[in-house]
């Protein structure tokens, strides 16, 4: 009987609070599973043993036969290399909830919608803070409008968040190469444009990014002019970042002693910055579209702010969760907004207050 959760990297920052609230509501259900049983054991130890503990590697594909028997939903906290994992999961009629925040584990995983439909499998994909509610913003504004013919999805991290090495990894392996939307080559913070968040962040300067969610609502809303934009809440980190993109330094991360060395750098300033609290756990999405209504051009936006992303993108986490586990949906390969709406998480207090524009 498939009746077991499975959170592979449930015990990294947004795993473990989404361990902790599924354990609570599915006693004895739940699994935590990585490739370091001792920190798995220990989280579980801190915690009364509320869930099990098991060693997976993701990539050992011999073993999951045996492994996965029980295994109702599987919650992916990690960005995997290859495809091998997803593929089996869904071939095998298990639930799967991604998070990842790249196109290209996202674009890996969709290709096996019509094995998804055929097997009993529900994926989501893009849960969390970006993709995620980033992208039920732009459905919600869409919704008021006839027609948008441009949004740009604006987001802001704090440097004071819990990053870890995964968050500096997203961030070089973005920034080094250019990437296209909608036939444009685009470089990643390249040309500034300015936003309003809101208060207290008002107005800042924020640069072209390769996330996901831009590439994701053309899709899912046939939206053709999305653009994503990134800054972080130091205005001066974001501001030297930008610099470093135009003096050529990043294009040098494509050699592997020097992308370590970067790597090291950045993990070694982000604890100092953390230690010290020089930067706060801000996060802020701002959605800007111009569209038709009433047959007029119209511009619209909505934004929200909050603090701590982990815990946001580990609330939605198991809003999703929760969902797959007692209630039957439609299977194949979909999109968070694909399946809920902004009035899902507002209606079960998940999100902060959204500010609309329309």
């Amino acid at each position: 009987m498939r009746d077991k959760i499975l959170i592979v990297g449930g015990y990294g920052q947004v795993g473990k609070y989404v361990t902790l609230e599924l354990a609570n509501i599915f006693p004895k259900h739940v699994i935590v599973a990585g490739r370091t049983l001792e920190k798995a054991n220990a989280f579980a130890q801190e915690n009364n043993n509320l869930f099990e503990t098991l060693k997976f590697d993701i990539y050992d594909k011999e073993i999951f036969p045996a492994l996965m028997v029980n295994i109702k939903i599987v919650i992916m906290c990690l960005s995997p290399n290859n495809n091998d994992f997803s593929q089996y999961c869904i071939k095998n009629g298990i639930h799967y909830i991604d998070i990842s925040p790249s196109n290209n584990v996202i674009k890996n995983i969709e290709q096996f919608k019509i094995e998804a439909e055929n097997n009993h499998s529900t994926c989501v994909l893009g849960v969390g803070l970006s993709p995620g509610l980033s992208n039920l913003l732009v459905k919600k504004l869409n919704q008021n409008l006839t027609e948008i013919k441009k949004v740009n999805i604006n987001l802001m991290l704090g440097l004071g968040e819990a990053h870890g090495q995964d968050g500096i990894k997203w961030l070089l392996d973005n920034i080094k190469y250019d990437f296209i939307v909608n036939n444009i080559k685009i470089k990643p913070f390249g040309k500034c444009k300015k936003t309003v968040f809101n208060e207290p962040l008002g107005k800042r300067s924020v640069y072209p990014f390769n996330l996901a969610d831009q590439y994701i609502v053309s899709k899912t809303q046939k939206i053709e002019n999305a653009f994503s934009y990134f800054c972080y809440d130091s205005k001066i980190a974001t501001l030297l970042l930008s610099l470093l993109k135009h003096l050529g330094i990043f294009c040098l991360l494509k050699y592997k002693p020097f992308y370590n060395i970067v790597l090291s750098y950045f993990s070694f300033m982000l604890s100092i910055n953390q230690k010290l609290k020089l930067g706060s756990d801000v996060y802020s999405l701002k959605i800007d579209a111009i569209g038709i209504k009433d047959g007029r051009e119209h511009f619209c936006n909505a934004g929200v702010t909050g603090y701590n992303n982990s815990l946001l993108t580990g609330k939605i986490i198991v809003f999703v969760a929760k969902e797959l586990y007692t209630k039957n949906f439609s299977y194949g390969i979909f999109y968070l907004e694909e399946l809920f709406s902004l009035e899902d998480l507002e209606g079960h207090n998940i999100i902060p207050k959204i500010e609309l524009n329309i």
